[in-house]
This record gives structure tokens, C-alpha cells and sequence, in this order.
């Protein structure tokens, strides 16, 4: 058995409303009535109430722009300010979740660093180990590009180091800066992706050893599987103006007609029926994404809180965003332990991950 323990994340300063940044948008596209009355309809439905930004653009007050019509960002120039702001988000929830772990740094053999928003070798794995003092010979694995479902895989990888190693001790780390990569043309595909993607990093261990102090999650098992007529809705390009998100409106429909054979799949390998299922943790990828699901595994928005609490409250930080939610989970008032829950992830290919666990 492996333990997920000690989820603690890090946001960077500017947090704006979602009103606030639906105006900016609107001024940004110099947008006539009926375009500002679509991005305020979109921003509206988005069910999202805040979201955090390594920069303050879309504060509607900036003081040091990063982004300008006259001198739009490349992506060397967005790189640059990945690696000055990532490490330091990075560095702050991983120093968090050691100290409420109790693990000292020399008990750390493994690291993995979770990231699609920002890449470069050496990496964030290299920064992290200098800054935290980890041990020189620490394993360490980096996932990038994958994705919101990319912390599944990571927690993946964690489950079976610890279930092959029982004195594995791994610190996970995701950052992703994602108003990083805003893209000025107007499109209604591109005013999702703007109005949807946040930054924030978070960090846990996972070890075989269940912390007596504190909640935990025990990992059970992962299913993966791929939809594949939707190859072409959700993507994630690299350009010259930086990383370049393709977000579909068929992606609801084809996460809700596909969830139900994976959900199905995922519980007969663990021997489980839905009436099994407690808890729900669920990526929030866009509400319309939650709204879909909850119809179609039956379940109600209380089942789904932690899900629509988180995407209010942040927005979508990709891969780092289903820490949160676990977080949630355990830091909730509800929360009561032997239950089981089932989480998913969704990300370009058109992947789902699912990870069942016991509180």
C-alpha cells in the first residue's frame, strides 16, 4: 500500500476576479457589443469566481506589463519568466508539505517534478534539489507536457516506486504558470482557454508508510484509457508565441458518453462497485465539463463539491489543479476515514486517468 500525505500548494501574488478579468479581455480584443457580450456571457457561465496569475496583466492595473500588442511575448521571453517564477512556487509548497510530513530531506529518495506550462534542461528538478538541499543521488523523473491528467501519472509513478520499494520516500512537485501562454487573436476557442487557466503549484509525499498524525489517501489503483475521436479536440501545440491550447466544445459531450465504460472498467479491476464510491474527486477541466458528468454518473453537486469549490476558487492550474482537490477532500468537514473515492483527470489525446483510493 502507498500513501499520498502532506498536499500543500503555493499560488503566486496576483489574484483577480473573474469580472475583473472578463473586462480586461474585453479591452484586450478591443471587442464591439456583441463580442463583449459574448466574453461576458462565457466568463459568467464559467463558474469560476477567482484565479491567481505570476503576473498582474489582468489586474486591470499593471504596472510591470508583460504582455503588450507592440512587443507580444515569444516563447524564449515566456521561458524566462517560467523559471523565474516557477522554482520559487515550487520550492515554497514542497518545503510546506516536508515540514508537515515530518520527513526530513535526507529521507527523500525519489523526486518528481510535474509540469506542461514550462520546460528546459536542466530543469526544475535540478533548481528544486539545489534549493531544497535534497540529497545529490536522489532518483528523480520529470513529466512534461502531459496535461491536466499529468499529476495522475505522477502519482502513478510514485505508487509503484513505493510498492517496489518499501523505503521509497517520494516528494511530487507540479507548477504550472498557464497566463503564461495567453494568445492574443480572437477566437471562442482561445477566450476558453483564457478564461478558464490559472497558475499554482502544489506538493506532496508518497510513501508506504501511513502517517499516524495527519490524513492521508491510500493509492489503490490507476486505470487509463483513450478516446480516441477526440484526438483533435483538445490539444497542446508548441509555436513560436508560446504553448498553444486547443479546447473543443465537443469536449464535454465526449468526456460525459465516455465516462461511464471507464468509470465501469476502472471499478472491476478493483473489485468495486459504484455504491462503493463515497467520494468523488473529479478534474475540474470547465464547469460544463462538471455539469456533463454529474448528470451522467447520477451523482449531486455535494458529491461534487470539492470539484466545483476548487474551480471557483482557482480556476484550472492543469496538472496541479487535482492536488487541490484532494486537498479539499481531506480538509473537508465531511471528511471520515475507510471511505472509498474515485478520481479522473482529462487531458490531449483525449486521455482520462483514474486513480481509486481509500481515505
Amino acid at each position: 500500500m502507498s500513501y499520498l500525505h502532506s498536499i500543500q500548494v503555493a499560488l503566486p501574488d496576483f489574484k483577480t476576479s473573474q469580472d475583473s478579468i472578463s473586462v480586461f479581455m474585453q479591452n484586450w480584443y478591443g471587442a464591439d457589443e456583441e463580442i463583449s457580450r459574448k466574453i461576458q456571457l462565457m466568463y459568467a457561465r464559467s463558474g469560476i469566481s477567482f484565479r491567481h496569475s505570476c503576473i498582474d496583466d489582468f489586474t486591470g492595473n499593471s504596472r510591470n506589463q508583460f504582455f503588450a500588442n507592440d512587443s507580444f511575448p515569444g516563447i524564449s521571453k515566456r521561458m524566462e519568466k517560467y523559471f523565474e517564477i516557477a522554482p520559487l512556487l515550487a520550492n515554497k509548497a514542497s518545503e510546506k508539505s516536508l515540514i508537515a510530513s515530518g520527513f526530513t530531506k535526507d529521507k527523500i529518495t525519489h523526486l518528481i517534478t510535474i509540469s506542461c506550462t514550462g520546460m528546459a534542461a536542466p530543469g526544475l528538478d535540478l533548481m528544486l534539489i539545489e534549493s531544497l538541499n535534497l540529497p545529490l543521488d536522489i532518483q528523480r523523473t520529470s513529466v512534461n507536457f502531459m496535461g491536466c491528467y499529468a499529476g495522475f501519472h505522477g502519482l502513478k509513478m510514485a505508487h509503484q516506486i513505493t510498492q517496489a520499494n518499501r523505503n521509497a520516500n517520494v516528494l511530487l512537485v507540479s507548477v504550472e504558470l498557464c497566463t503564461l501562454h495567453f494568445q492574443k487573436e480572437y477566437s471562442i476557442d482561445q477566450v476558453a482557454a483564457n478564461l478558464l487557466f490559472a497558475d499554482g503549484a502544489a506538493a506532496c509525499i508518497i510513501s508506504s508508510e501511513k502517517p499516524l498524525s495527519t490524513k492521508s489517501i491510500s493509492l489503490n489503483s490507476f486505470y487509463s484509457m483513450i478516446i480516441p475521436k477526440g484526438n483533435n479536440d483538445m490539444a497542446w501545440n508548441i509555436s513560436e508565441s508560446g504553448f498553444l491550447m486547443k479546447l473543443s466544445a465537443y469536449i464535454p459531450d465526449l468526456l460525459k458518453d465516455g465516462i461511464g465504460p471507464i468509470l465501469q472498467n476502472a471499478l472491476v479491476k478493483s473489485g468495486l462497485s459504484k455504491e462503493d464510491i463515497h467520494t468523488w474527486a473529479i478534474h475540474p477541466g470547465g464547469k460544463k465539463i462538471l455539469d456533463k458528468l454529474k448528470t451522467e454518473l447520477a451523482i449531486d453537486d455535494s458529491q461534487l463539491q470539492a470539484s466545483y469549490q476548487t474551480l471557483a476558487d482557482y480556476g484550472n492550474m492543469s496538472s496541479a489543479t487535482i492536488f487541490f482537490v484532494l486537498k479539499y477532500v481531506l480538509e473537508s468537514k465531511k471528511y471520515e476515514e475507510n471511505q472509498i473515492g474515485f478520481a479522473a483527470g482529462f487531458g490531449p489525446g483525449l486521455t482520462v486517468e483514474t486513480l481509486i483510493f481509500n481515505k
